[in-house]
């Protein structure tokens, strides 16, 4: 996943006239901390204002902050409130009179709006509302709100007008501490169920709705009412038409586990009543349907959807219509992808989620869907069949007005990316793409750096992300494979290495190596390899079964897939890619796992791991170390504090890059 601050630096450094510009700055670690970007700009019915995010890193506490910004053909961008207080997501209200936005700010007196959750999971919020025309920002419900934190993520979170504009729909938990008066007092932990990696700290979350006042008096609603009122996960509801009902999404079963980017668990669409809250199932397949969208008449909607329950962690997914029936919902699969079909599929898979505004009429939707490395938007007539795909969209312009991205950072020198195919040892074609130093920096055949991507039910699509943008540019050919296993090309290709990690998923990729060898890209004397997650697996496993490495670096990495079923936030991870429990396939989990290997290892191997990742604990990357160093192997270990499976923090993200090529040049020589 490409994070919004990656997208930012990006822009910064993707100027097409700045790949032929050879005199131009290369990019450096520093312009992590000259970030300045717009996010979520709003363009007011004027036509002539715009109301955006200003989100930009701080010098002084090296961090990122974000505040609300205005800016019109009247003058320069300027803050929308004194002193620029935290504010982010903006929302213009349907009478274009409010701006609804988040903000971890605290009330007026200083009493903090909620309860903290810790660094490393989402960040909490509340609401606030500030008058477009200018003024004093209000918040939703003050001291006396009954809801806790209002969650910010994109699976779960949402915050939505009704259609008239008199409420507001949005997610939060109660922000109650799940301990007994005697285990607070004797200050202990239960172990509880949660949602996993993102969600700590945090209860579960419900549906709430604000009624709002016309002219606010210390706080905008003057009744906010708890829609759900139990212990499951409630997300993403969707207003009918009508305002007389919603849509929202819930795993309702007693198997629950994180939704982080892992989503195959009974996630079903349930529409609630707002007259009695009674609730009404909507879909009722095994695997997860999510991602409500209405249509604008409200008969029926779209979502997406699984046959397969606890399948990969990021399925091929369908695309679900429900009519919404007055004697009942019916569902239809518009195309189903898990079918044997022949021929080519009349639509792609689309992605996660659905667009906010996917319908374009009653009857057309729109979403995008991954093809190989693009990403392409389609159009789909729902009552046409599913063989008619019109033309993509139009792209949503960028407003005039908006300021210039990371003015600080200005153009810098860019290294082009280069699409390569190869036949593996079986004959699978394989894809993937080579980030080429600048001809400036170095020439061929370069020094080989491969980066495997996470997963293993992702993709790589380009080299313009920050950091490979940084090693191409220090004179390495930056080779991001797309092994079997990786989204975008079919049911077919996910599934390739099931029950199979490190076998021919590790033959696409050295084949793909031996490919830029011959083709003079790349150096066979001078590799080196860095993976995080899934690709810190494949590095563990790299260095374990080759020596052809001259140093590698893994990232909060799978080491053990026994440990990775007992400690992780997702057992149905190991559970459908290994088919099976540990105490199923004992001998499968062995054969599969790099710490079984460890005592081959020769490679320089630099561990990085985040204190608190759910996803895969820090206890796998100490294992791997503790290994490698009993076998005097060349290695060191780098815990990085309060982060969770992405680091984020930007000191920790300049100290793992300055690491990664101190590492590489040590063992260069």
């Amino acid at each position: 996943m490409i994070s919004r601050l990656c997208l930012a630096l990006l822009a910064a450094i993707a100027s097409p006239s700045a790949s032929l510009a050879q005199d131009r700055p290369l990019p450096q670690i520093e312009d992590l901390y000259k970030t300045d970007v717009s996010l979520d700009a709003i363009t007011l019915r004027d036509g002539r204002t715009a109301i955006y995010c200003r989100q930009r890193a701080d010098a002084q506490t090296r961090s990122l902050k974000q505040s609300l910004w205005r800016v019109d053909d009247q003058g320069g961008a300027r803050p929308l409130e004194a002193g620029e207080p935290d504010a982010f997501s903006p929302q213009l209200s349907p009478d274009g009179k409010w701006i609804v936005f988040l903000s971890t700010r605290a009330f007026a007196d200083g009493t903090a709006a909620f309860d903290p959750v810790p660094p490393y999971s989402d960040s909490a919020a509340d609401i606030w509302l500030i008058p477009v025309a200018g003024g004093q920002a209000v918040p939703l419900g003050g001291k006396g709100k009954l809801y806790g934190r209002v969650i910010t993520d994109k699976f779960y979170g949402r915050v939505a007008f009704s259609p008239d504009g008199k409420r507001l729909v949005f997610v939060a938990d109660e922000g109650h501490d799940p301990r007994t008066e005697a285990e607070k007092r004797d200050n202990i932990i239960v172990v509880r169920d949660d949602q996993g990696e993102g969600y700590e700290g945090y209860g579960s979350t419900q549906i709430w709705v604000a009624d709002l006042l016309d002219k606010p008096k210390g706080t905008v609603a003057f009744r906010i009412t708890k829609i759900t009122a139990d212990d499951f996960w409630y997300g993403d509801p969707q207003w009918s038409p009508d305002g007389s009902f919603l849509v929202v999404c819930a795993n309702r079963t007693a198997d629950q586990e994180s939704a982080r980017y892992s989503i195959n668990h009974n996630f079903d669409l349930w529409k609630i009543n707002l007259a009695n809250h009674a609730l009404t199932q909507l879909t009722s397949g095994p695997g997860p349907e999510f991602s409500p969208r209405l249509s604008p008449d409200g008969k029926r909607l779209v979502c997406l959807s699984s046959p397969r329950y606890k399948g990969p962690h990021i399925d091929v997914f369908n695309l679900l219509m429900v009519d919404l029936k007055s004697d009942g919902a019916q569902e239809k699969v518009l195309f189903d992808h898990h079918a044997d079909a022949a021929g080519v599929p009349p639509h792609l898979s689309p992605n996660t989620p659905l667009p906010d505004n996917c319908w374009r009429d009653n009857h057309r939707v729109t979403f995008n869907a991954f093809r190989s490395l693009a990403t392409e938007p389609q159009t789909v007539d729902l009552d046409a069949g599913p063989q008619a795909v019109e033309g993509k969209p139009d792209p949503l312009p960028r407003s005039p007005l908006l300021p210039v991205a990371n003015p600080l950072i200005g153009n810098r020198l860019r290294a082009a990316d280069q699409v390569v195919h190869w036949k593996s040892t079986d004959g699978w074609d394989i894809e993937g793409v080579v980030t080429l130093p600048p001809p400036s920096v170095a020439k061929r055949p370069y020094k080989l750096l491969v980066v495997p991507h996470g997963g293993p039910h992702h993709r790589a699509s380009g080299g313009g992300g920050f950091d490979t943008q940084i090693f191409a540019t220090r004179g390495y050919a930056v080779f991001q494979p797309n092994f079997r296993g990786s989204t975008g090309y079919g049911l077919k290709f996910l599934d390739g290495n099931r029950n199979d990690f490190g076998g021919r998923d590790m033959q696409d990729i050295l084949t793909g190596v031996e490919h830029l060898i011959k083709e003079g890209i790349a150096d066979r004397d001078h590799q080196f390899v860095y993976g995080v997650s899934y690709g810190g697996f494949m590095t563990n496993w790299l260095v374990g079964h080759t020596n052809q490495f001259r140093a590698a670096v893994t990232q909060n990495s799978v080491s053990d897939l026994n440990v990775m079923w007992h400690l992780s936030d997702i057992q149905s991870w190991t559970e459908h890619d290994m088919s099976g429990l540990p105490w199923e396939i004992p001998e499968r989990m062995r054969e599969h796992s790099p710490l079984t290997y460890a005592n081959k290892v020769h490679t320089p191997t630099l561990i990085l791991h985040s204190l608190n990742d759910r996803r895969c604990p820090v206890a796998m990357g100490r294992m791997f170390y503790r290994a490698l160093k009993k076998n005097g192997v060349d290695t060191q270990m780098v815990i990085y504090p309060d982060e969770g499976h992405p680091i984020k923090q930007l000191p920790h993200r300049e100290d793992v890059l300055r690491r990664i090529l101190d590492w590489f040049e040590k063992h260069d020589q």
